[in-house]
């Protein structure tokens, strides 16, 4: 797959976007790579497909310095179903620089995690992330967000089958405090999503209190763009994941309810309760901080980090 504006190709990404529409390629080309590196040619690689793509890539451009390759995973590489993946390829000689979750300490790697890629456009300025963070951060509470819980989940699978095992324990939990509406394929008990929203997630969840949101699976640093949807949309989310300490210099936690997988979660239930049934204390609640003070900083500096690394490549 490759860009048509760009010299940028992508291997093993995700289905149902074009090379242009890749952020990568909108990265590229905003930090204007192009114009100081007129030869510059980029690869990206990630993990869904076939890693034997990487060494066919070495065969055909074996002396090319001005190629570079990039490994950019938004999947949990420690699943078994991405053991081959499980270094972040910088196992791999050829692959200049890695992308991932993981808090590696190598020169080729940087954390790069994707709810970056799904709340930042690629062409963010500084001035744009800020203000970006100050709406997620700081929203006005609206008295016609008055349904309770939402989920939106797939189907089961091999891989999935035992996070929608602790997913189902959160909705059978909370259904005790008042019904959680299920709109995805998992345990569907309404058709709102599709037939009143025309699946626009964002609108669907903008009428719900809470929102349950767990990672497919808890590993730390392992953070993706759930969390970050439910702030987005205005919920309170109950999350699992990252150990139950995701990004803790983005995320103000006490605006987050943790739900504890095999834990005692009494507390999260009454938690949900309290504020279920007590308006003034929902607010309250509500109108917290969602990010730290300096996460607006802290999403700059990804960005400039990332172009740092990739300025690197060339000047070496």
């Amino acid at each position: 797959m490759r860009s048509d504006k760009v010299p940028v190709s992508y291997f093993n990404f995700w289905d149902g976007q074009s090379a242009d529409e890749i952020w990568f390629t909108d990265f590229v080309r905003s930090r204007g790579f192009m114009e100081k590196y007129p030869r510059a040619k980029f690869a990206f690689f990630s993990t869904l497909g076939n890693i034997s793509l990487l060494r066919t890539d070495e065969l055909l451009c074996p002396f090319s310095r001005h190629r570079k390759r990039i490994f950019f995973t938004g999947e949990n590489v420690h699943y078994d179903a991405f053991h081959d993946y499980a270094q972040n390829m910088l196992d791999y000689k050829h692959i200049n620089l890695s992308l991932g979750f993981d808090h590696v300490e190598d020169e080729r790697y940087l954390r790069f995690p994707i709810w970056l890629l799904e709340m930042f456009p690629a062409n963010s300025s500084q001035e744009d992330v800020k203000r970006i963070c100050e709406k997620l951060s700081h929203q006005k509470y609206d008295e016609q967000r008055n349904r309770f819980c939402a989920l939106v989940a797939g189907g089961g699978s091999g891989l999935l089958s035992e996070h929608l095992v602790m997913r189902k324990s959160i909705v059978d939990s909370l259904n005790i405090v008042s019904t959680v509406d299920c709109a995805g394929r998992f345990l569907r008990n309404t058709e709102d999503l599709q037939t009143v929203f025309h699946d626009n997630k964002a609108e669907f969840l903008k009428h719900y209190k809470f929102f349950i949101c767990p990672e497919n699976i808890s590993v730390d640093g392992y953070v993706t763009e759930k969390v970050f949807h439910s702030i987005g949309s205005g919920c309170i989310p109950i999350y699992n994941g990252s150990l139950n300490n995701p990004e803790p210099d983005v995320l103000n936690h006490d605006a987050i309810l943790f739900w504890e997988k095999d834990g005692d979660n009494s507390q999260l239930i009454k938690k949900v309760e309290e504020l279920w049934n007590n308006p003034k204390l929902y607010k309250e609640f509500f109108e917290q901080p969602r990010l730290q003070p300096n996460a607006a900083e802290v999403v700059i500096e990804y960005f400039n980090a990332l172009e740092k690394k990739i300025n690197d490549l060339f000047k070496s």
